[in-house]
């Protein structure tokens, strides 16, 4: 079994909350499963990119449409002797090369583009997992995209998603007018993210994951 694991955050690399714990802890201990390979992919923020504590591998670039932009995404792989446990970042410093993790003016499009991003690098990387395990808002958009834009392709059709809530209060939620122009979704999709008058992103991956 392949199994991709999708987070804002893992430890040690970056930690804020719980989160970061369980996506060290939960991808260590299902790669020592028998016939289990598990990849762990994250944003290549700053504060990792240059701490000088991680070496990494540079693997290539790709362009992702997100909505009307089109936007660089640079793969970097952790140097492991774990062959059944590999870490990805996704390098963009337009979007993470920041001061902090959240609480910025775009989180929306930064973790639509991350979301996105990584569903565009599986053929780039030749990993198409299993599983897909998406957690908490910032990577909620990985089942609904996938539902909604990739299921077709090659590759892609057999998936299956699982969504993790570790924080409940933080959801994800938007204006609807950003539906196009920043997530790339069509207004006949809306009612997957829509709730209470807004988009929550959390409950589009609620509807979506399988």
């Amino acid at each position: 079994m392949k199994i991709a694991f999708l987070a804002s955050e893992c430890a040690p690399y970056l930690k804020t909350g719980g989160l970061g714990d369980v996506v060290q802890a939960l991808p260590e201990a299902l790669s020592k499963l028998p016939k289990v390979e598990v990849s762990v992919f994250l944003p290549y923020y700053s504060r990792i990119k240059y701490s000088g504590q991680w070496k990494t591998d540079f693997l290539g670039y790709f362009d992702v449409q997100l909505a009307w932009r089109r936007e660089y995404v640079g793969i970097f792989r952790l140097k492991t002797r774990k062959k059944k446990l590999q870490v990805y970042f996704l390098d963009n410093e337009q979007y993470f090369k920041r001061g902090g993790t959240y609480g910025e003016y775009d989180d929306a499009e930064r973790f639509a583009y991350f979301s996105k991003a990584v569903l565009e690098l599986l053929p780039q990387i030749d990993f198409f997992p299993d599983i897909i395990h998406a957690n908490d808002w910032h990577t909620a958009l990985v089942p609904v995209y996938l539902d909604t834009q990739y299921r077709s392709l090659p590759g892609y059709g057999s998936i299956k998603t699982v969504f993790s809530i570790h924080n409940i209060e933080f959801q994800g939620k938007y204006d609807r007018n950003i539906l196009e122009s920043v997530f790339g979704i069509y207004p006949s999709q809306e009612s997957i993210l829509e709730f209470d008058g807004c988009l929550n992103l959390m409950k589009g991956a609620i509807e979506c994951a399988n």
